[in-house]
């Protein structure tokens, strides 16, 4: 399977003329295109509409055969695919709102992590200005005592 720039493994678990449920190692994402590829003959291309932890659903472009996957053949006398003009075994070019979006997500998670680095920093300095005024009378008391 072809997700997101990666090949990975998968088990087809479930299948029908429009869609299947696979398992694998790396679930992708919902809403993103995946390329399911057995041999060089069946090349099977659909939208992830769901997920968990290993398992995710995809609906298909086209209708499949469930026979085609088992014989390893194109279905109704297709033409093999040819990797080398094969335009869906490149990954798609990004996206500008995709690239925003993901761009906006990391602003917001550096933001977040340099507010807690900040509030974390703040906190140690507290603490230590907290130890210097305490730390005298508490150090004359225990004399006193001792």
């Amino acid at each position: 399977m072809l997700s997101e720039g990666r090949w990975s493994d998968i088990t087809i678990l479930n299948m029908s003329s429009r869609g299947l449920m696979a398992r694998t190692g790396s679930v992708p994402k919902a809403r993103s295109y995946v390329e399911i590829r057995r041999g060089k003959q069946i090349v099977i291309v659909g939208k992830v509409v769901w997920h968990d932890a290993q398992h995710f659903g995809i609906q298909t472009q086209d209708r499949i055969s469930i026979g085609m996957i088992e014989d390893g053949t194109a279905a109704d006398g297709a033409e093999p695919h040819d990797p080398a003009v094969e335009r869906r075994a490149q990954p798609r070019a990004s996206d500008p709102a995709e690239a925003f979006e993901r761009n906006r997500q990391r602003a917001a998670i550096f933001q977040f992590s340099l507010v807690v680095a900040g509030g974390a920093a703040g906190a140690l300095l507290i603490a230590n200005m907290v130890m210097k005024v305490l730390g005298t009378p508490f150090a004359t008391i225990a004399s006193h005592l001792a």
